[in-house]
């Protein structure tokens, strides 16, 4: 799988250890890490980047996006407390990435603990249980990977999911899923 790993640059001072950690295991796992930013780039680095270069902010912003849809799995790793990490999580989230979360000991996020999304994946980790956190976590990601289906629609049906999706600013799958979703709950029986 490809695993995209993201975690925050000031994090790399303290985490850095951990991050590499995590990063290995992927590889070790046998998946693909889409980057190495995780366990390379410097908080100082990456504001010297952005400090430097007046395109820097918006190139990172539109890679951050690309990686994260060519992504099959996302995982972050959070102790590290980042605005900008919280956003990659939720446009992971909404494009119904399997999202891995994980945060050391007791850093837990307390905000990102209250999403209910069954493509979240929400792990605390200590040094002597990372690996098979990481192990345990992309299992259960794996798992909760979307199943293609393709289905045809009339023009009229289009027209209104497209409608719809633009409204609530969501993808046309996650309209369509959202409202399976509800009509499995309102049914218990699943029928």
């Amino acid at each position: 799988m490809k695993i995209l790993l993201l975690a925050s640059y000031k994090g790399l001072d303290n985490l850095g250890p951990n991050y590499k950690k995590i990063y290995d295991y992927v590889i070790e796992l046998g998946n693909t890490p889409v980057d190495n930013e995780m366990v390379s780039l410097s908080y100082d680095d990456f504001v010297k980047k952005m400090d430097t270069d007046p395109d820097a902010s918006a190139n990172n912003y539109k890679l951050k996006m690309k990686q994260i849809q060519a992504a099959d799995v996302c995982i972050f790793e959070v102790s590290n407390h980042s605005l900008g990490v919280g956003f990659m999580i939720e446009r992971s989230i909404q494009l119904n990435k399997p999202t891995i979360v994980l945060y050391y000991k007791q850093n837990k996020p307390y905000f990102i603990s209250g999403v209910e999304d069954d493509k979240l994946i929400l792990k605390s980790y200590n040094d002597k249980n990372l690996k098979k956190i990481v192990k345990d976590t992309l299992e259960l990601a794996k798992e909760r990977r979307d199943k293609r289906f393709n289905f045809f629609l009339s023009p009229k049906l289009l027209e209104y999911l497209e409608r719809a999706s633009s409204r609530e600013g969501v993808t046309k799958s996650k309209l369509i899923r959202d409202m399976i979703v509800r009509h499995m709950r309102d049914n218990v029986d699943g029928a």
